[in-house]
């Protein structure tokens, strides 16, 4: 056979290919044979690439049968030579390919499937309508996961389908996955259905940086297929090169819900986490209202760190009819040249500028500015609703919540957890799972919500952005503006960040106490 091309490092980049480390996929051996069954076996890799797992399970289990899947023809062939033994299948395994694999699997003995499944963070599979549909039905996503939520990396759709295979078959499962899988609240229904279906045996945290090129978090997980009672799960945390995964301290664990985390939860943060419920509110209740950032979707025309100078540019592309030459005078790139064309040809386009929709842009970055703004990220945006697609821009009706000098701005569900209170007038662009408060709101949007603003009723008087136990806490701090401050105090504090955020800073809402003596809250 031919060699075929090989794809482009930004090719493997977008379909989230990362080849193992040969220590890694040693490890995972390790890690996986001591709960394979008596038997003949069948190792298999659905996303093979080189062939590394293959090659690896052929030294080590030479009388083991051998079957994988590759999407690239070019890495198949370097896997056919890699595991000269091994029956190695082109295709895409979320587009078909699956089921051609499973045809080719023996119905006798056990199966070992191995391997390092692409996550990408956002799945192409999102953007193909026919055929994310098709898996949403084939593996009852709707009943698995909460209204508006989904899967969004292809390493989840390979556990789902490799956890269906073995919930009716002897096997084992273990795989190197993105650490999301151990603790981030959007895979909660995942950890749940796994759970259900398979019984966990081992879980290593890799930490960062495994992948040569990469600060990406990884981890090893090892399910087997139910057989009776299972031992509980075993914890470790290993990097290549620190000894053999096996001689790496292991610490038995229970999972338990609702968040179905796979990792030990320390006392010491449960304790905390009781407490704080039981003496205040989760932040999202006691700041009913919060948005997340604004997206203008072309910040090299709608953003500069000069006013005047923005101003120039939308008044320039507004009245320009020769769209490459304002480009070109205007320094932005080439390639989005389509984009300037296709928002020139919006419906009701205004034909000139208006100053008032100049506005502060303060691009907030999480925890590097935990407690404050440096000047450098203060710039400002045109927020027009004619400029930004529906929805983008966070006016809802008559509300706009970027109005006001007060702003609580933090973050949920990622680590590492940070707040600020920015008392100036400005927009919060979006910053991953970054959201921003206003200190004052409509007394409507506070009781039912920023939807309220699409009614066209009067949205009631200005009122604080708190709950009622919120305000008689507020009342007794000296006000909703300090009240506000000490929020932020609290979510910085060493208590939160260092022993409640890495247990539950990805799973849940942190509770905000309002007595006094709790962190950032002195009497």
């Amino acid at each position: 056979m031919d060699a075929v091309p090989a794809p482009s490092a930004e090719a493997r980049r977008i379909r989230g290919e990362y080849f193992t480390p040969p220590p890694l996929v040693e490890a995972v051996l390790a890690l996986a044979v001591p709960h394979v069954g008596p038997g003949p076996l069948t190792v298999v890799d659905p996303a093979c690439g080189d062939g590394a797992f293959l090659a690896a399970a052929a030294r080590l289990l030479p009388g083991a049968r051998l079957c994988g899947l590759e999407l690239d023809a070019a890495h198949g062939y370097t896997a056919r030579r890699s595991a000269p033994a091994a029956r190695i299948l082109t295709g895409d395994a979320l587009r078909g390919g699956w089921d051609a694999l499973l045809r080719s699997l023996p119905d006798e003995g056990e199966e070992l499937w191995l391997g390092n499944p692409p996550y990408n963070g956002t799945s192409p599979l999102l953007r193909d309508a026919r055929a994310y549909r098709t898996l949403r039905a084939r593996l009852a996503l709707d009943d698995a996961l909460p209204r508006g939520t989904s899967l969004r990396d292809d390493y989840a759709f390979f556990l789902l389908l490799a956890s269906e295979r073995l919930a009716d078959r002897p096997g084992v499962l273990a795989w190197v996955t993105s650490a999301t899988l151990l603790d981030a609240f959007l895979y909660a229904p995942l950890r749940r259905r796994l759970l259900d279906r398979l019984a966990l045996r081992e879980v290593v945290d890799l930490g960062a940086g495994v992948f040569p090129g990469t600060r990406v978090r990884t981890c090893v997980t090892v399910w087997r297929s139910r057989r009776g009672p299972s031992p509980s799960p075993r914890f470790r945390v290993w990097a290549p090169g620190a000894g053999t995964v096996v001689g790496a301290p292991a610490r038995p664990f229970s999972v338990e819900g609702p968040e179905w985390g796979l990792r030990p939860v320390p006392a010491s943060a449960s304790e905390l986490d009781a407490r704080w419920r039981a003496t205040g509110e989760p932040l999202d209740v006691l700041v009913p209202v919060s948005c997340t950032g604004l997206k203008t979707r072309f910040d090299e025309l709608l953003v500069d760190a000069d006013a005047d100078t923005l101003l120039a540019r939308i008044e320039a592309f507004l009245r320009a009819r020769d769209l490459g030459r304002f480009a070109r005078t205007h320094r932005i790139p080439e390639t989005l040249l389509p984009k300037l064309q296709a928002l020139r040809r919006t419906p009701g386009l205004p034909a000139r500028t208006d100053r008032r929709a100049i506005r502060p842009f303060h691009r907030w970055a999480g925890a590097r500015h935990r407690g404050g703004l440096p000047d450098a990220a203060r710039a400002f945006c045109y927020l027009d609703r004619r400029l930004i697609p529906r929805g983008d821009h966070r006016l809802v009706g008559a509300f706009d919540p970027h109005a006001g000098d007060c702003k609580l701005v933090f973050n949920l569900r990622e680590l590492p957890l940070a707040a600020t209170v920015l008392e100036v007038p400005g927009c919060i662009p979006a910053h991953r799972h970054t959201r921003f408060a206003p200190l004052l709101v409509p007394e409507r949007v506070r009781s039912e919500g920023v939807g309220a603003g699409r009614s066209g009723a009067p949205l009631g008087p200005v009122v604080p952005n708190l709950s009622p136990a919120g305000l008689a806490w507020a009342a007794r701090v000296g006000g909703p503006r300090e009240a506000f401050r000490r929020i932020a105090a609290f979510i910085n504090s060493p208590e939160v960040q260092e022993v409640w955020a890495p247990a539950f800073g990805c799973t849940r809402v942190l509770a905000v106490p309002l007595n006094a003596g709790s962190p950032g809250f002195p009497d």
